[in-house]
């Protein structure tokens, strides 16, 4: 068995070669356990709707039950982290995330997986917080931009590739949707494995007073007071109430305006690789400018202009490929940018860092959970409707930000 890494000082952490083994670990992570399993289950749904006699409104359900689960499992994931510190976190979670993905693929019915959907969206939220906070521990702020780009890239290219080739290629060659699900989640418990080994051991300094509910409480009451958390917050609410919405509407809606159901599918695809393209760049970008929010402002903007051009598109081909273009080119700069922006909120201690990635989880899965169905209520009066109120949701995220930075400049 390997040896495990020794352990390395917090203050060496920044200047460390071994930082670049944690940032391939966290990138290598995302597209294991969150870009590729989550997009996988999307493309396999048409299979599975048809093996389980789901109808749309249970693929909705289902589809939704992980976000929902994120609403109430951020704030006590982030304490979790904050506790336990990454290191036994990232092994328990991926390890989690494997088994209850793995059991997807042994429902027989709806309620079954439902079930195993529920205890699934319970346990993977909390990893991207473990993912930003290791990064925050291992790059100073110069580098934290360029790092949590390359992390970003991780889910934009498992997001990519699981949507594209779960269905075509997966299914066929391991023999359906079932063998799929357990082949991904068997990764993530091999990741467990590694992690294990790869991450140095620390040396935590809990204090002597246990996890307890008032202890967690106190920890949201604390980040709860920065303001400049609310403000990341409240944007990141309408940005994923906007991609969340794109993500499950655009290509039902291009199939309802007549498309074929290959070029109707090749859109979403379309829409991470331009994320996946600029989310490097784009995030170092803000170490160069030195000025975060400006970004993510930036960012905003183009997600919500690409969705404004969705509403004027109508059925014209290269139109609703330019506008996904558009909307997705700063997709995960920006998360990656929200979530070292948390992190560097100022006066944020880094005990409390968790606790402050679980605050702002919450807003996120909530701005992702009601915005898709109240804007595909919209879709009784026109078809293209809906984008109208998800290019406002955007564009409520760039006011929000923008705000903050001509109050703070008084």
């Amino acid at each position: 068995m390997p040896q495990m890494p020794p352990l390395i000082d917090q203050t060496d952490r920044q200047h460390s070669p071994y930082r670049w083994v944690m940032l391939t670990m966290v990138t290598l992570s995302g597209f294991i356990t969150m870009g590729f399993p989550t997009a996988g289950l999307s493309a396999l749904f048409s299979e599975i709707a048809t093996s389980l006699d789901l109808d749309l409104i249970q693929i909705g359900v289902i589809w939704g039950v992980g976000t929902v689960m994120g609403i109430f499992t951020s704030l006590l994931g982030g304490s979790f982290v904050d506790y336990f510190g990454t290191r036994r976190m990232l092994v328990v979670l991926c390890l989690a995330t494997g088994l209850t993905g793995a059991l997807r693929g042994l429902a027989v019915d709806f309620w079954s997986l439902f079930l195993f959907s529920f205890l699934f969206g319970v346990v993977q939220p909390i990893l991207p917080m473990n993912f930003i906070k290791l990064n925050r521990e291992w790059f100073s702020s110069r580098q934290l931009g360029f790092a949590a780009g390359v992390m970003s890239a991780g889910f934009a290219t498992g997001a990519m590739l699981g949507s594209r080739f779960s269905a075509t290629v997966l299914s066929p060659l391991f023999g359906g949707w079932r063998a799929v699900l357990v082949f991904l989640g068997l990764c993530s418990v091999v990741l467990a494995l590694i992690w294990a080994v790869a991450h140095p051991p620390v040396d935590l300094k809990r204090g002597t007073r246990g996890l307890n509910t008032r202890h967690v409480v106190a920890n949201l009451h604390y980040v709860a007071r920065f303001r400049e958390l609310w403000i990341i917050a409240l944007a990141v609410f309408g940005v994923m109430g906007l991609m969340n919405s794109l993500v499950g509407y655009v290509p039902t809606y291009l199939r309802e305006i007549g498309w074929e159901a290959v070029d109707a599918d090749s859109a979403i695809p379309i829409f991470f690789l331009a994320s996946l393209i600029g989310v490097v760049p784009v995030s170092h970008l803000s170490d160069r400018l030195g000025n975060r929010r400006l970004v993510m402002a930036l960012g905003t903007t183009m997600m919500a202009l690409g969705t404004l051009l969705m509403f004027a598109a109508g059925d014209t081909y290269w139109v609703v490929i330019l506008a996904m273009v558009i909307a997705g080119c700063c997709f995960d700069s920006f998360m990656a940018l929200m979530g070292a922006s948390i992190t560097e909120v100022e006066g944020l201690e880094v005990a409390f860092m968790g606790s402050a990635l679980g605050f702002g989880g919450v807003l996120q899965n909530l701005g992702g959970t009601i915005m898709p169905p109240i804007g595909n209520s919209l879709s009784t009066i026109e078809l293209n409707a809906p984008f109208l109120l998800w290019a406002a949701s955007g564009l409520f995220a760039t006011v929000i930000l923008l705000s903050y930075r001509a109050r703070k400049a008084k």
